[in-house]
């Protein structure tokens, strides 16, 4: 009997643990599929390369300035970030976006690197690509070869930059496997997770330069993320980014999305509300966001006025409705005040004129009356 209870007990303590553990994933499973405005779009678990969720995810696409992240991987790859690289007239002669370099100038490497992510700098790509390969042809060969051997095999790159070519198409799978090595790759974390870095461009005389980040949502989200943005007519709004979050990463890229940022942090909650270890964070950072109030379009002028002006904006729009209340009917009675005031003063003025010209009158008389007095009595 009593095996047979110890049977039955320990058969119940796993079906109870079973049922815990189930209802345990289900909780970290996401509602529902993310909602997103891309043309493509994908979310890849970064440890193993499982696709959580993918729209069209082998769909060749024009990848715009993602393109830079194998661009920037062959850059740190080639152990020669201290070299100076020559720009050319060909490489000044690029369009922008761009760092403004001119023929004959000189940047190191690792400098090169800041401006592709940070900047995207075209210019700046192809003083890379000629540099490390002596021409765009063949640095786009090398760009190939390392995609291959990474595993995306859909891509065939044509230039360093992305900048428009018929023929310079990838997948948001390849660029997904391409940016999950470039973060294995020493320093590029460093450049990608950068807000901002004085480079230095050599001339006649060193002359340094500030970048600052084009990724919103390196700060301020609830993860930081990494990533390199991109934008052409034809290949849309793209944006290839990762994160990470209690030991989980999570990759993201997005082709031609009308909301690219939106599109991204749908991607990055949907990531990590399937893994048990991140899912309270992504639901804890949403309702915090719910309990923001939304901004007025008020608040946005007036943010955008610079001086004391944004200031006083920003306080009366603090104050309690009860302040403001009151403060609007003390407005409403000083103005009473101010129009009795100056309708007495104006009977005041009516009332005392019709006097002053009367008496004026009178003393014009008496004047006169006294003149012919004077006048009488020379005669006489």
């Amino acid at each position: 009997m009593r095996v047979r209870e110890r049977g039955l007990f320990l058969g119940v303590a796993v079906t109870a643990a079973l049922v815990l553990t189930s209802a345990t994933v289900a909780r970290a499973l996401p509602d529902g599929p993310p909602n997103v405005t891309a043309r493509a779009a994908l979310v890849l678990d970064a440890s193993t390369g499982n696709i959580l969720w993918a729209r069209d995810a082998d769909r060749q696409l024009p990848p715009a300035s993602t393109t830079k992240i194998m661009t920037t991987l062959l850059a740190l790859e080639s152990g020669r970030l201290d070299r100076s690289f020559a720009v050319s007239p060909y490489a000044a002669s690029q369009a922008p976006s761009k760092l403004g370099l001119r023929a004959g100038q000189r940047v190191d490497l690792e400098d090169l690197t800041y401006a592709l992510m940070l900047k995207s700098a075209n210019d700046a790509s192809v003083v890379v690509a000629e540099g490390m390969a002596g021409s765009v042809p063949e640095f786009a060969a090398l760009m190939n070869q390392r995609a291959r051997e990474i595993g995306a095999t859909s891509t065939r790159f044509q230039n360093p930059h992305g900048l428009p070519d018929p023929d310079h198409l990838t997948t948001v799978r390849d660029m997904a496997l391409i940016l999950r090595h470039a973060l294995t790759v020493p320093g590029f974390r460093e450049v990608a997770g950068a807000n901002a870095k004085v480079i230095q461009i050599e001339d006649s005389k060193i002359r340094p330069v500030t970048l600052h980040t084009k990724n919103r949502l390196l700060n301020g989200y609830f993860v930081s993320v990494l990533g390199k943005t991109g934008y052409t007519r034809a290949a849309g709004r793209c944006f290839a980014g990762a994160a990470e979050l209690n030991g989980r990463r999570v990759i993201t890229v997005v082709f031609g999305a009308a909301d690219m940022w939106g599109d991204t942090r749908r991607l990055m909650e949907y990531g990590f509300s399937s893994f048990e270890e991140t899912a309270p964070a992504v639901q804890l950072a949403l309702e915090q966001a719910k309990r923001k109030p939304p901004r007025t379009a008020v608040a946005k002028a007036s943010k955008r006025r610079k001086g004391g002006t944004t200031t006083v904006a920003a306080k009366s729009k603090s104050r309690p409705k009860s302040a403001q209340v009151a403060s609007s009917s003390k407005a409403k009675k000083s103005v009473k005040r101010a129009k009795a005031t100056v309708q007495t003063a104006a009977r005041a003025r009516a009332t005392t004129a019709p006097r002053k010209v009367a008496s004026a009158k009178g003393k014009s008389s008496v004047d006169r009356h006294a003149k012919l007095e004077t006048t009488s009595t020379r005669k006489r």
